[in-house]
């Protein structure tokens, strides 16, 4: 589609600048925060010298015009004399179509020409939201389904697809890396919220665009940009009373005219988590509660006596976030933007280790906690538009990553604490451009394309500690203990063919090359492993998408793509005792992509005040990976750690598919209230030998319903966040549904209620009151699959400065 200058980040750099200018003042009628970022429509003008998008004007003899912003009610004024500065105060709406993304093909866009499923959170809702972390944020959405193994953790799930099934991508930057594992993960609480500008939600294949892992779908976190002419400080601070949280955050823009740096730190302290005490939604179940803890006493692991049951001791963490940018506008046409973030925590408890029994007297472990996990981050991004024949625009971005994790474990009355650690270095070099062509003003091509490349490299080391004394003894590592290296290389092209006005058709190819190399050095713990693995794997995928837009007020899509993982050290070269004597997960070089064939269908469409989002999808997933048995130089044993263990490996072994739909309905009831809800189904089986067994990962029916006022300084909302029953029968036993940790029918369904406000106590200063309390009712609860308890009554407060 032919971007008609409705791009603000876009038309920025193709600013003229006059010496009469006129004022173009933008706010947000409710908090009378300034919004930079709108498009402003100009009819009956006599002579209009510029007609772009930006905050000044050269303008003479105009009568009527309109100015917009995706998030807003667009507004319309006449005005029939020439004035130095004109204001617009603008109300948020939630009934629009013509919303602007960027995740669909790393260039901004309307939704409204996307044959995809996108869900969006701006700032100012993010901001409003306030929630604990971003695995939080995502959750309180209504549209994503997150698991948590511990309070230190949030696994997204997207359409039945979690871990390293799904993407996450900062600033246009993969940080899924080489160790991206099966099962659940908490990388997403590396990201810090309160940097972010927007996140977006992709749902279904993206691994045209984007590549590997790409399954279920991609989540894109985009951060701040620093301010040209503006100096701007931003403080906040929160208070939660259900695990004594303590966050604060400050946030410093210093721009000049071609320079800009923003600077941001974020500190939060989470005290063990205390859940609810109504255990109406288990029917009578106690399981959740923590009726003892692991001590140490006269240097013997002892089962104390928890007086609380409902405060969930080892669950505690802490953790801090630093982000600064650098920006230099050379000119109007090119920017230059420099990026450093760093994230880091304190020991993260595992907490659904720590509360499993053995037997029906001690727990399995007396330590179990994931070391600090490290991630920093560096990029550098140009920014370039051009009048060429081959782009209008293109961007290049140099990133460096490093990542350090560790697993720390002991078991119940052992001496020796088992570290394991892994250090990850990633580079990568992504070049994408877009070009325009307009054939005739009922044919407009947009053709996007690029080169995509990541290097990883992992390093992993493992010992014994004895607690007593200090003493290290080697133990097997993780990954291999000669090193590691993936390659991944690509090149894509994707293409949309604007016809007229109502249709609009997309395609997309890709083709993607991921190589593998270990070696194993030391070979005293795994004597049947050979000196070195390598693989190489090619991919080649493709979408076809088309949208009908008969009005303005109604979209139709559909959409056909596939996706594909390309097995990761994780697959292919992790040596793991999965169960200690019974089995042994060795090496398989020959695992090959899983793919993902995807079929999507939806309807948007606004009537008066009211909007309908719905969207179907069917999956078939083949070659994916999981565990079976396997031989070694023939035999199905092999002798490991004193013992005749049975072998098994990852292999490309499982047939399956996934469907199901999401709705969401908004109201627009009045001026000031506004109704939302949200509803998610799906419903995913494996087929083996005509048979069908359930799929994991596979969330129960969840979704969101609520209700906001917003008038003057005052913006309230009450939700209703729910989740259906996931009966046992619908576990995948054998897989990561983590059935131990449900009650004895399976995962009950469960509702709470949430009540936020915020009041704007001073426009001149920007100071906001904010408050809420979640899980009103405390209910008991634990959703699916997941090792620790939900938060029970949350009372929080904080309040936000700007100046």
């Amino acid at each position: 589609m032919k971007i008609k200058q409705h791009f603000f980040l876009l038309l920025l750099f193709f600013i003229f600048n006059f010496s009469k200018a006129q004022n173009i003042l933008v706010f947000d009628k409710n908090t009378n925060e300034p919004i930079l970022e709108y498009q402003l429509e100009i009819t009956d003008s006599s002579i209009l010298k510029n007609n772009i998008i930006t905050n000044q004007y050269e303008l003479y003899n105009f009568k009527l015009f309109t100015v917009k912003n995706s998030d807003y009610k667009e507004q319309t004024k006449s005005i029939f004399t020439k004035v130095d500065t004109l204001i617009f105060y603008l109300v948020p709406s939630i009934l629009k179509l013509n919303e602007i993304v960027v995740s669909a093909n790393k260039f901004y866009e309307y939704k409204k020409d996307l044959p995809r499923q996108i869900y969006s959170i701006n700032q100012k809702e993010i901001s409003f939201q306030n929630r604990q972390n971003t695995a939080d944020l995502l959750e309180n959405s209504g549209t994503v389904f997150v698991q948590k193994s511990q309070q230190g953790g949030g696994s997204p799930v997207l359409r039945g697809f979690e871990s390293n099934r799904v993407l996450l991508v900062i600033d246009g930057i993969r940080m899924n890396n080489a160790i991206y594992r099966g099962g659940h993960l908490q990388n997403i609480l590396r990201i810090d919220q309160n940097t972010l500008n927007r996140t977006e939600v992709l749902f279904g294949g993206g691994s045209v665009i984007y590549g590997s892992d790409a399954l279920g779908g991609v989540l894109y976190f985009e951060t701040l940009k620093p301010k040209l002419n503006s100096i701007e400080n931003n403080a906040f601070y929160r208070f939660g009373n259900v695990n004594n949280e303590s966050t604060f955050h400050y946030q410093l823009n210093l721009g000049f005219k071609k320079w800009a740096h923003i600077l941001s730190f974020t500190n939060s302290n989470f005290n063990d988590l205390r859940q609810g005490t109504n255990k109406e939604s288990i029917e009578g179940d106690s399981i959740y509660n923590r009726n003892y803890y692991a001590g140490r006493i006269n240097n013997r692991d002892t089962m104390l006596k928890n007086s609380d049951p409902s405060l969930q001791i080892g669950t505690a963490y802490s953790q801090y976030n630093l982000m600064y940018k650098l920006l230099f506008e050379a000119n109007k046409k090119t920017n230059h933007i420099i990026t450093f973030q760093l994230s880091n925590t304190s020991n993260v408890p595992r907490f659904d280790r720590l509360n499993q029994w053995k037997g029906t007297k001690n727990y399995k472990s007396a330590e179990w906690y994931y070391g600090p996990e490290l991630h920093f981050l560096t990029s550098y991004n140009l920014n370039k538009f051009v009048k060429s024949k081959l782009a209008d625009n293109y961007k290049l971005t140099l990133a460096f990553q490093y990542i350090e994790e560790s697993r720390n474990d002991r078991s119940w009355q052992s001496v020796y604490l088992n570290k394991r650690s892994e250090y990850v270095h990633v580079t990568s070099l992504n070049l994408d451009a877009i070009k325009s062509i307009k054939k005739n003003k009922n044919s407009i091509h947009e053709i996007r394309y690029g080169l995509d490349g990541q290097f990883n490299y992992v390093a992993s080391n493992a010992h014994d500690e004895h607690i007593k004394t200090g003493a290290i003894t080697m133990i097997p590592t993780r990954y291999p203990d000669g090193g590691s290296n993936m390659v991944y290389m690509a090149a894509f092209v994707s293409h949309s063919w604007e016809i007229g006005k109502k249709f609009i058709v997309s395609d997309g190819l890709r083709f993607n090359y991921v190589s593998l190399n270990s070696k194993f050095n030391n070979k005293t713990f795994f004597p049947f492993l050979k000196n070195s693995l390598e693989q190489n794997n090619t991919a080649l995928n493709g979408n076809l998408g088309l949208v009908f837009n008969p009005n303005k007020n109604i979209k139709i899509y559909s959409n056909l793509s596939s996706a594909f993982r390309a097995p990761n050290l994780d697959d292919v070269s992790k040596v793991f005792d999965s169960k200690a004597g019974e089995a042994i997960i060795i090496p398989n070089p020959n695992l090959q992509p899983e793919y993902t064939y995807n079929y999507e269908i939806g309807v948007s469409t606004i009537y008066k005040n009211i909007k309908l989002e719905a969207v179907g999808y069917y999956t078939q997933i083949q070659n994916a990976i999981v565990v079976k048995p396997s031989q070694l130089n023939g035999l199905d044993s092999a002798f490991y750690n004193g013992l005749n263990t049975k072998v098994t490996s990852n292999q490309n072994a499982q047939q399956a598919y996934i469907y199901g739909y999401n709705v969401q309905l908004s109201i627009d009831l009045w001026k000031t209230v506004m109704l939302y809800s949200s509803l998610n189904y799906t419903y995913g089986r494996i087929i083996s030998n005509n048979n069908e067994t359930p799929l994991d990962h596979i969330p129960p029916m969840f979704g969101k319903s609520a209700i906001s006022f917003n008038k003057n300084k005052l913006n309230t909302e009450i939700s209703l966040v729910y989740n259906g029953w996931k009966y046992l029968n619908d576990f995948n036993i054998n897989g990561e549904d983590n059935a131990m940790y449900a009650t004895h029918k399976g995962s009950p369904a469960w509702f709470i209620i949430n009540l936020k406000a915020q009041y704007t106590l001073s426009k001149k200063f920007k100071t906001q009151l904010q408050a809420g309390i979640d899980n009103i009712t405390d209910i008991q609860y634990r959703i699916f699959s997941s090792g620790v308890s939900a938060a029970g009554r949350n009372i929080w407060a904080g309040v936000r400065l700007k100046f």
